[in-house]
């Protein structure tokens, strides 16, 4: 019986195999866990957003259709891989930004307009999106413009440009027509301040009366994204993203009670909408260095341009730019270090608001004129219904809670000029059950802070009280809130136009410091925790715009003749270079 002898060679190579299939196990498994980012354990490697805490799906209307969360949620920021990721799908845009395309939902849902060539070269410039490419059809000449609104033009186009090149393919598209996702359209640009129906522009106006022809047809608005996301080049801004990694890191090293206690404002005076009147002027003749009345509770300063010169050490972002500068500007992220930051628009919008948005301190404006493409997302306490007897925010526990400090202490006596009712000492006696006190109607009955006709100075008496609120006020904002409740959603405080109750406002809000950190911190954690103003925002936004536009912009029979006289177009790239270089 012959006996079977296995030869040594067969030996090695059969333990050799084991050794490889025991090492790709591994492998694989290691693979599996580690290293596959949708399918890993740890969600925090995953860049779509269903890994990452989200708000309920839910529209928050814009103000005017009293929409809106109706309490407060504590939500997690979204984190950096995700707010930074341009390639979100429009159901990933919608589900981590709410709200984000209100304002272009409605208008698609008033049904479709007729598109225009403009009349002038001096109009909107005209544009094609053909095959997922932007074309110029027709642009204002650069000796027309100047160099500021060259810049500003040119960075939206790039951001358009940027939105087509970012916007993802579905899966259903055929390969053989990449761009069949991307719809076809002329679309109007505006670049000045002032808006213009059935155009992109910077803004829109917040009056419904200014909404519609004096036939009464609806005005169709799409504001656009500030050109700021692109770039801004002034020394003391540069760009949004360049300044939120600013605020980030001073918000992450400086703690709301130990932010500046004062507001602050820099600005150019004579940027002023003839409806607001001297708003501007009367602010820094009332509350700047000029004042006959001490002012210790504001910064308030008009820029002194100085025409080209580099910023001051430690003032600029962009030193040695040779950009136009203001020798006082503060760099845009510095305003972040005071508790409570003055807004005002100009001609019409103000491009700081975003930065200012940014910011964990309190916006203190007249109320906003003029929407931009997220504006429909404020939640504003109103200083007249600001009531004087009000208590503070409940500490979040008994460890946390702390004296008064003397700058909050001086606060409090400057009120005794101001109103013979006593804001300084509020009750700490937990407040009374309100219904609907989160979230109500305009009241008829103001609460109580004090308004006092502002002084402009020996020469000029002082101006008379301004209604407020405008009835334009009730209709754009109909919706008040509650500074003093837990459930708040508050996220900005909108005072009287000509200031009258500025320097109340600022008291009462030093006068409870947890009501005051909690508006702060709301507004930050929407606008940059929850990435509104984030790169991702910003890329699912204009492909949410393009796409609203497409949908609804129609050329009307007897204009396809003149449309079409403006050709093929010059791409956006060609374009762009002609801009720099000739």
């Amino acid at each position: 019986m012959g006996i079977t002898h296995t030869h040594p060679r067969g030996a090695r190579q059969t333990a050799r195999l084991r050794q490889i299939v025991v090492i790709s196990v591994i492998c694989l498994a290691v693979y599996c866990f580690l290293l596959v980012p949708d399918k890993s354990l740890d969600g925090s490697r995953s860049t779509s957003p269903e890994a990452y805490p989200s708000p309920p799906n839910q529209r928050q209307r814009p103000q005017g259709q009293g929409g809106g969360r109706e309490e407060e949620e504590e939500e997690e920021p979204l984190p950096p891989e995700l707010l930074n990721n341009r390639f979100l799908t429009e159901e990933q845009c919608r589900a981590t930004f709410p709200g984000l395309l209100d304002q272009v939902d409605d208008e698609v849902a008033k049904g479709p307009f007729k598109l225009q060539r403009p009349g002038s070269t001096l109009g909107p410039l005209i544009a094609r999106i053909r095959d997922g490419q932007l074309y110029i059809l027709s642009a204002a000449r650069k000796v027309d413009l100047s160099q500021d609104m060259l810049a500003h033009r040119a960075a939206t186009l790039h951001q358009i440009a940027n939105a087509l090149l970012t916007w993802p393919r579905p899966f259903s598209s055929p390969s053989s027509s990449p761009s069949s996702h991307i719809p076809n359209t002329i679309i109007a640009f505006n670049h000045h301040d002032d808006p213009l129906p059935s155009t992109f522009s910077y803004s829109r106006p917040a009056d419904p009366a200014l909404q519609t022809t004096p036939s009464g047809a609806a005005k169709r608005f799409f504001p656009v994204p500030h050109f700021s996301f692109y770039s801004w080049p002034l020394p003391f801004i540069g760009s949004l993203p360049r300044a939120a990694r600013a605020i980030a890191d001073l918000e992450a090293a400086l703690p709301f009670r130990d932010k500046v206690p004062r507001a602050v404002w820099r600005g150019t005076t004579w940027f002023n909408n003839p409806r607001a009147g001297r708003l501007r002027q009367n602010l820094v003749r009332a509350f700047g260095p000029a004042s006959r009345v001490p002012r210790p509770w504001a910064d308030v300063a008009a820029l002194d341009w100085d025409g080209g010169a580099a910023p001051p050490t430690g003032v600029g972002v962009m030193a040695g730019a040779g950009e136009r500068n203001a020798t006082n500007a503060l760099p845009i992220e510095a305003f972040c270090r005071y508790k409570y930051i003055l807004h005002t628009e100009g001609v019409t919008y103000s491009g700081r608001f975003q930065f200012h948005n940014l910011c964990a301190s309190v916006v203190l404006t007249p109320p906003v004129a003029w929407h931009q493409h997220l504006t429909h997302l404020l939640r504003p306490v109103f200083s007249y219904t600001l009531d004087p007897d009000a208590p503070d925010l409940p500490p979040p526990s008994s460890s946390s809670s702390s004296s008064s400090s003397p700058s909050r202490l001086s606060f409090r006596s400057l009120l005794s000029s101001l109103s013979s009712t006593s804001l300084t000492n509020p009750r700490h006696d937990p407040p009374s059950p309100r219904s609907d006190k989160t979230n109500t109607k305009h009241t008829s009955k103001a609460k109580g802070l004090p308004r006092t006709p502002i002084d402009l100075g020996p020469h000029e008496n002082p101006p008379a009280l301004t209604p407020y609120p405008a009835p334009w006020v009730r209709s754009a904002w109909p919706t008040e809130h509650d500074a003093t409740s837990p459930s708040s959603t508050a996220n900005i405080v909108f005072v009287a136009p000509d200031w009258s109750d500025l320097e109340a406002t600022v008291a009462w809000l030093e006068a409870r410091p947890r009501a005051a950190e909690a508006i702060a911190r709301r507004q930050r954690a929407l606008f940059a925790g929850r990435g509104y103003l984030s790169p991702a925002a910003e890329a699912c936004y204009w492909r949410g715009l393009v796409k609203g536009w497409a949908a609804v912009a129609r050329i009307a029979d007897e204009d396809h003749a003149a449309f079409a006289e403006l050709g093929d177009g010059v791409p956006w790239e060609e374009f762009s270079l002609k801009e720099i270089h000739k």
